[in-house]
């Protein structure tokens, strides 16, 4: 299994995520504030077919890395699904239950991640280091 650190993790479930076309996707470090996870990806699909296709999506982007395979929870309510890599949990919502639990305000002192600028500097030190 490759070693990858935790951020690119989170950076490449968004990608993999958006790829799917997933909506208002969040990145949190909620290192210090959560003893499950160092990182949430929070992310809206707007029906079961979707919320499933995106949890797909992101497995298949993670096998293909060689990736272990998650704890996966919830798919069968169509509402939330949960994918928890260990140290990256990811929540894949509908809109109705993004709104209700609203977990960037439960995990309000955590930090936003701009995981695509993350993902683009990940990616440039990969081809640097190739190129030394």
């Amino acid at each position: 299994m490759p070693v990858m650190d935790t951020m690119r993790r989170a950076a490449l479930a968004a990608s993999f995520a958006a790829d799917k076309k997933a909506q208002d996707i969040v990145v949190l470090d909620v290192q210090g504030l959560c003893n499950f996870a160092d990182v949430f990806v929070l992310c809206t699909g707007t029906n079961r077919v979707q919320l499933n296709a995106i949890s797909d999506g992101i497995q298949r982007g993670f096998k293909q890395l060689r990736m272990k395979n998650p704890v996966d929870e919830g798919r069968r309510n169509g509402n939330w699904a949960v994918l928890d890599y260990g140290d990256v949990v990811v929540h894949i919502m509908s809109e109705e239950a993004r709104s209700f639990y609203r977990l960037e305000r439960l995990w309000g002192d955590a930090v936003e991640v701009d995981w695509e600028s993350h993902l683009a500097e990940a990616d440039a030190e990969a081809v640097s280091a190739r190129r030394s």
